[in-house]
């Protein structure tokens, strides 16, 4: 029974690459939302959606290489790559 929990559940490393990303984009979504300057607030709080997408992409990449769910996990990898490139696009324009 213990190993079928394990199995369903993120190990330590994977759980720490999911939420450290996480965090910080909370982190920054507040200083964001206390930020006067709305320039400084829009590029802020794109560096918080671009630390949420990497949490998105390691939870992709752990389903591929852990869970073996390959179809969704490629699908998920697809879909966060696309957001990526268009958050790191908009900060590029910001800066």
């Amino acid at each position: 029974m213990q190993n079928a929990t394990s199995s369903r559940s993120l190990g330590l490393g994977w759980t720490l690459l999911v939420v450290v990303p996480l965090v910080l984009a909370a982190v920054l979504a507040i200083i964001s939302s206390r930020q006067s300057d709305p320039h400084m607030q829009t590029k802020v709080l794109t560096i918080a959606g671009l630390a949420g997408n990497v949490a998105w992409i390691a939870l992709a990449v752990h389903w591929i290489l852990v869970k073996k769910l390959t179809g969704l996990g490629i699908l998920m990898l697809i879909a966060a790559s696309t957001v990526m490139g268009c958050g790191l696009h908009t900060l590029l324009r910001l800066l």
